[in-house]
């Protein structure tokens, strides 16, 4: 097991909760926001 494997699992098991749960990073709500913009 390398350490970069093991921090990626790591990584997805802290941020599988918060994607499910429908929260999101604030680069995401900026995505999305910007999203939103340009579909208007």
């Amino acid at each position: 097991l390398s350490y970069s494997y093991l921090l990626e699992v790591t990584d997805t098991i802290n941020h599988r909760p918060r994607k499910i749960m429908g929260y999101t990073t604030p680069a995401e709500r900026l995505q999305e926001e910007l999203a939103d913009l340009q579909a208007a």
